[in-house]
């Protein structure tokens, strides 16, 4: 059993981890609400590009006849820093599943990397041709973006990859995040859904479809991408303030407990003072 001192010690020393977990907690609402705001406005152009390059695509792929080699391109979004729940770990495991699939399907994958996180765990279990970028820190510009969007999607465009995918997490609130394992290129239209094929008769397109295509494709994969890195910045301060609230919460629940147990063994020591007191008071009388 813990002395009163040691107990005393513990103590103290959840104390100041919950002091430390409270001010992480609120350092990540005040990001969080900057974060919320950039990906909440960036949304609907992202999904409005995706949109009219899938109505795009539908023409320029009937005559797209370029060889590809069998080849996979897999950007993995993850975070530098740790102390954000399983916000790391659903990207690890989904980014995993991936490359089992691929290599057992006889197919190469090519790696690239933001946050360290899942770069250093994936580089040790897979030979992977692997490039890394840090996180890039409190504000996503669309300057980052676009400087991985120059690396990668020359691979696409020159036939040495045939699929890019970006595996990120999808903020839905402060205590939901989605893992997203998200192709975004070649483009595929679904035929299942016939309004954009409804809105590619009527649209008139100056001055082509093929040269719009070609104007917008870079664009839009640079979009796609920084539309992933602000979903995963969203995501990990959601997921790092739900985290340190609930180190925060059972910290306070730790220091009521080990409170009570110091009471009640500064209760016992007394009690036993007072017996001894007591004893001696009575053991002077009788030899009186």
């Amino acid at each position: 059993m813990p002395s009163i001192k040691d107990l005393k010690k513990r103590i103290t020393s959840t104390k100041n981890t919950q002091q430390t977990t409270k001010a992480m907690k609120m350092v990540s609402a005040a990001k969080l609400r900057r974060a919320t705001d950039a990906i909440i406005s960036q949304r609907p152009y992202a999904q409005e590009i995706a949109r009219l390059m899938r109505v795009l695509s539908a023409e320029e792929a009937e005559s797209d006849s370029g060889l590809k080699s069998a080849v996979s391109l897999l950007v993995v979004v993850s975070s530098d820093r740790g102390l954000c729940g399983g916000y790391n770990s659903t990207i690890i495991r989904a980014a995993t599943n991936f490359i089992n699939e691929k290599q057992k399907a006889g197919r190469a994958v090519k790696t690239f990397f933001v946050g360290k996180k899942a770069y250093e765990l994936l580089r040790g279990r897979f030979n992977l041709d692997l490039v890394h970028y840090e996180e890039f820190g409190q504000k996503v510009t669309f300057r980052k973006a676009t400087e991985i969007a120059k690396k990668a999607a020359p691979l696409f465009e020159e036939g040495n990859v045939d699929e890019v995918v970006l595996v990120f997490n999808e903020f839905k609130n402060a205590i939901t995040q989605e893992v997203r394992t998200e192709k975004v290129l070649p483009l595929s239209v679904d035929k299942s859904k016939g309004g954009e094929e409804l809105v590619a008769d009527k649209a008139i397109y100056v001055p082509n479809k093929k040269e719009l295509y070609a104007s917008l494709a870079s664009k839009y994969f640079t979009v796609q991408v920084f539309k992933a890195l602000l979903e995963g910045q969203a995501s990990e301060h959601g997921a790092r303030m739900s985290a340190m609230e609930s180190a925060t919460k059972n910290a306070g629940e730790m220091i009521k407990k080990l409170t009570l147990q110091y009471n009640k063994q500064r209760q016992a020591g007394i009690t036993k003072e007072l017996l001894e007191i007591i004893s001696g008071s009575e053991s002077q009388k009788t030899q009186g």
